[in-house]
């Protein structure tokens, strides 16, 4: 997977996800919804044969690189105990 950041200023930032999995952009945006503060989060497919997809998140007023990364510290932390769930299954 490669990431390209298109475009950032203090509220916004868009970047390109090459060769990434859409269920992954989908999560990032779950988080973004739930994160105070964030105006928007969304993505959308430039073309499903290349699988590359832009990803927006624009906030209200605050820094905008460091509140997507508490969108993606959430995400992992999800994953993480998720991960530990189902390893009690087996």
């Amino acid at each position: 997977m490669e990431i390209e950041v298109l475009e950032k200023s203090d509220s916004s930032i868009k970047f390109r996800v090459k060769g990434g999995s859409q269920s992954i952009l989908n999560l990032l945006k779950e988080e973004a919804d739930s994160i105070e503060g964030i105006s928007f989060a969304g993505f959308a497919t430039e073309h499903p044969l290349e699988r590359s997809s832009i990803f927006v998140l624009r906030t209200k007023s605050k820094d905008a690189e460091k509140v997507f990364k508490k969108v993606v510290e959430k995400a992992m932390d999800d994953l993480n105990e998720a991960k530990k769930l189902f390893s009690k299954l087996s």
